[in-house]
């Protein structure tokens, strides 16, 4: 194009010379005398309404045209004026130049080169100035450059000076009054040089110094050269740099700096020879921002010429892109030969091998491919067995990626064709990874803008009209596997999705995670698929969508169980490695469970809570083997969570009940009421910063009766020696009167002492259904016991009456009558015992772990029904199995209860 326009202004200037000095004859006259001397290719065309004197001509308008290949219009010149008595010259208001029209130009190559010899031109021209107040350029649609448009558009105007055989040119372009071109050229002793200066910003700047030798016909190429563009734009990846191009006769350098890292990013030698250019050992360096690391390799390149015209061209090449990383260094190598180059296409057949090495990741690629299509639309078309394979690594990953690239199509808009990807390898939240995505893509750009355009308008294939959004996609399918590393369980996944523009989509997910056993909770499985379509768009670094798990049961270790669970998660955040999740849980009756958490650093952070519901809907939370049924009562509670694949899972919250109500086979209990602050770690639950206060207001086993239970609970569960459940400040009323403890643990590690008060004798010997034997009166007892003790579960332990008040003993008639019939010393025995008022009650009491009871007790007192009250003082000793004798009087209460509980059970289901 320089070469057109050179020769497209000398050519304006011969005919406007011509013009000058013969215009004393007709204008018809002139055009012939003129387009004699311009040859077939071009020709002028004066207006017949010319004004002539002595001094000067005004033409309203001079057309230059273009006769040969086809007939156009190359130059409009309106309001012309031509002087030549004092000084020649010629100006004009305006000046159209056809581009379409310059273009079709004759090459050195098209057209004799004895037509348009340089010296012989400039030798017949005398000293003259030709001014163009508004030049003007149309038909400009085929420049896809948005620069040159914008400087074609701008208002341009020019000046040509031919003096003392120096010919200067100095051209304007303005964009308001802002300029925006200058340029200042000079032709003379068949040396070109000037400047160019670009300013299309304010804040931009562009310069062209250039010095060149002419060659003799005006369209060959100089013959020695050097041209420098100077740049400063904030903009570009380079944003200072010196490109420098120049040559001599068959060889030169092309060079280019960057003057803010002072590294120089291009050296290409070449050279011509026999009808052939030719590039060796080229460098390249360039440390670019959105590379991992600098862009730097060789290129030796071969361009033959099989006609004398520059085109059609035979190409060889070979390419090294070098790299280096912690595994050491890389290099991939790019070659092939025979490819060719037309006006129309380009074909050349290449192929890459090697590897790129970067960090602590690998990228090999095994490629056969060929470079095809026109000038403004290459593409590379893959063969079959190519492939690309990374393996890449960061901390906590290790993931190796193959995609398969035959009948893979990558050009200027993306990639195209069947594209698939195989991963393997491991994350911070998954091992064991083995994904499959097989799909379409359709100018698919993958985000990378750096070295693809996105097609923003319509476009034609095979005769269809398509718009340009429609494209930039890879639509797949999905199949695959992983291991859960917080839950060491399997993942299985397939579904479909898609990556359009900026977003990545799945549109339809079926997953199982496997069984697992974590943290004191058995999961047989957990299905995992779509209420809403999840979408990333990671420009805008935004994740949404809605997912739902489903549970068979949910297993405890101590024998509860959740019915069902069904978990509806919604997901918000930036990308898969910070997200927020919002849900809520439900597991047969229970729930919804409201869920918020985050998920980052591979960390589930968050909490539930539930709103006050009854207590029935807890019923699987009882083991079966327990066989309590709740009642009546009420629940609420909210937990926080932890969980990671270091911890496991760790919760701490609270819940508490409300009026509970418990049956099982051989009781009850009612009126049940604590507040439970807890932390669960390890499988284990932690109630360890202030004692949990329970009370329960009715309390029945078997035939044993209790009220108002009163305990602080404390400490771990399961529990062991050195992490205990500690019970402390335990009070109970039975029988009257009351029972406390004042501390225990669980083990049990030492004695504690349970105290009995005021317990009232008639309603002990009115639970034992004991009818032989009357008793009235309190007494008091403290017992000593040890649950795991191996010689006595109560060791020594004391019972007294109270103070202030006797014991009245009085015997049954039957016990009475079976004393007296025993002979004659039992007979006054019985007589004297018959009734007693004791005065003085202590008795020892020991229970061995075989359920042997030792009583040994010293009685005094006297019998009120004699006139003489005389003291009497008795020591009796007794032993009988405990646990018989409570089975024995367990047995008529646990049938009722039994029928009771039975009730319940039926009214649960």
């Amino acid at each position: 194009m320089v070469k057109k326009f050179l020769a497209f202004s000398l050519l304006l200037f011969i005919s406007m010379l011509g013009i000058v000095t013969i215009l004393i004859i007709s204008p018809h006259h002139i055009e012939r005398l003129v387009n004699y001397f311009l040859g077939q290719e071009i020709s002028i065309q004066i207006a017949e309404n010319t004004q002539v004197s002595t001094t000067k001509v005004n033409l309203s308008s001079l057309l230059v045209k273009l006769n040969q290949p086809s007939s156009c219009t190359l130059v409009q010149l309106e309001n012309v004026q031509a002087q030549w008595w004092y000084s020649r010259s010629l100006r004009a208001d305006k000046a159209i130049v056809d581009y379409a029209c310059l273009m079709q130009f004759p090459t050195s190559d098209e057209a004799p080169k004895s037509q348009l010899n340089l010296t012989a031109l400039l030798a017949n021209v005398p000293n003259m100035e030709l001014d163009i107040a508004d030049l003007q350029v149309i038909n400009t649609d085929s420049i896809a450059a948005s620069a040159v448009q914008q400087l074609l558009q701008s208002q341009l105007s020019a000046k040509l000076i031919y003096q003392d055989q120096q010919l200067s040119l100095q051209a304007n372009g303005k964009e308001g009054n802002q300029d925006l071109v200058k340029l200042n050229a000079i032709v003379k002793n068949q040396q070109l040089t000037g400047d160019l200066i670009y300013q299309p910003q304010a804040e931009q700047q562009h310069q062209l110094n250039f010095q060149l030798a002419l060659a003799q016909h005006i369209l060959d190429l100089p013959t020695q050269g050097k041209l420098d563009l100077h740049w400063q734009r904030d903009d570009l990846p380079i944003k200072q740099a010196d490109l420098t191009f120049q040559w001599q006769d068959q060889q030169g350098t092309l060079s280019l700096q960057d003057l803010e890292h002072q590294q120089q990013i291009l050296n290409i030698p070449f050279k011509f020879e026999q009808n052939q250019l030719q590039i060796e050992k080229s460098r390249f360096y360039w440390d670019i921002d959105v590379l991992q690391q600098p862009l730097q390799g060789a290129l030796n390149l071969t361009l033959r010429k099989s006609t004398e015209n520059w085109l059609p061209l035979d190409i060889d090449m070979r390419l090294s892109l070098f790299s280096a990383g912690e595994a050491g260094k890389g290099n991939i190598v790019i070659y092939g030969t025979n490819g060719s180059i037309t006006k129309e296409k380009i074909n050349i057949p290449l192929e890459a091998h090697g590897n790129i090495k970067y960090d602590q990741s690998i990228a090999y690629v095994d490629a056969v491919f060929d470079v095809r299509g026109d000038k403004n639309d290459l593409f590379a078309l893959f063969k079959e067995k190519s492939t690309l394979r990374v393996n890449w690594k960061e901390l906590n990953a290790n993931m190796n990626v193959r995609l398969p690239l035959a009948d893979v199509v990558i050009g200027k808009y993306g990639v195209g064709g069947r594209l698939q990807a195989f991963l393997q390898g491991d994350t911070a939240q998954f091992s064991d990874i083995d994904l499959h995505l097989d799909g379409e893509a359709n100018q698919f750009v993958a985000g990378v803008t750096s070295l693809f355009s996105l097609r923003t308008h319509n476009f034609q294939r095979n005769g269809i009209t398509l718009k340009g959004r429609d494209t930039n996609w890879w639509k797949w399918n999905f199949k695959g596997k992983a291991t859960v590393k917080a839950l060491k369980s399997t993942l299985k996944v397939n579904g479909k999705g898609a990556w359009q523009a900026d977003k990545v989509e799945i549109h339809q997910l079926n997953a199982n995670i496997a069984q697992f056993h974590r943290s004191g909770m058995y999961v047989p499985k957990i299905e995992l698929g779509l209420k809403e379509i999840i979408w990333w768009d990671y420009e805008e670094k935004q994740l949404q969508g809605l997912l739902q798990a489903k549970i068979p049961e949910v297993r405890l270790d101590y024998g509860g169980h959740f019915v069902q669970p069904i978990l509806n998660l919604a997901i918000n955040g930036t990308d898969i490695k910070d997200v927020n999740l919002a849900g809520d849980m439900t597991a047969g009756g229970l729930g919804p469970i409201k869920l918020f958490a985050h998920y980052r650093h591979d960390e589930l952070v968050g909490r539930v809570y539930w709103l006050e519901q009854s207590a029935k809907v807890f019923q699987p939370l009882f083991p079966h083997h327990w066989e309590w049924a709740i009642i009546n009562g009420t629940i609420k509670g909210q937990t926080s969570f932890d969980v990671s694949s270091e911890r496991g899972l760790q919760m701490g919250g609270h819940f508490s009940i409300r009026q509970g109500e418990i049956a099982f086979p051989d009781g009850e209990l009612k009126g049940i009421e604590f507040a439970l602050p807890y932390r669960y770690i390890n499988g284990t639950v932690e109630l360890v910063n202030n004692p949990v206060q329970v009370s329960v207001k009715h309390l029945k086993s078997g035939v044993l009766v209790a009220e108002n239970l009163r305990v602080k609970v404390q400490g771990y569960y399961p529990y062991t020696k050195k992490r205990p459940l500690i019970l402390s400040e335990l009070k109970l009323d039975l029988l009257g009167g009351d029972v406390s403890i004042n501390k225990f643990a669980l083990p049990q590690q030492k004695i504690a002492n349970v105290q009995l008060h005021n317990i009232d004798l008639s309603q002990a010997l009115a639970m034992a259904e004991y009818t032989q034997v009357g008793l009235t009166g309190r007494v008091n007892a403290i017992f000593p016991f040890w649950l795991e003790n191996a010689r006595c579960i109560i060791c020594h332990g004391e019972i007294t009456k109270t103070e202030h008040q006797d014991v009245n003993l009085k015997l049954g008639s039957e016990l009475i009558k079976g004393l007296k019939s025993g002979g004659l010393t039992e007979g006054i025995l019985a007589d004297v015992v018959s009734e007693m008022n004791l005065q003085n009650l202590t008795a020892t009491v020991n229970l061995e772990p075989n359920g042997l009871l030792i009583l040994s007790s010293h009685i005094m007192g006297y019998n009120p029904t004699k006139k003489h009250k005389n003291p009497i003082t008795l020591n009796y000793n007794h032993q009988e199995n405990v646990y018989e004798l409570w089975d024995m009087l367990n047995y008529g209460s646990a049938f009722e209860q039994n029928l009771k509980y039975d009730f319940y059970q039926k009214l649960t289901k």
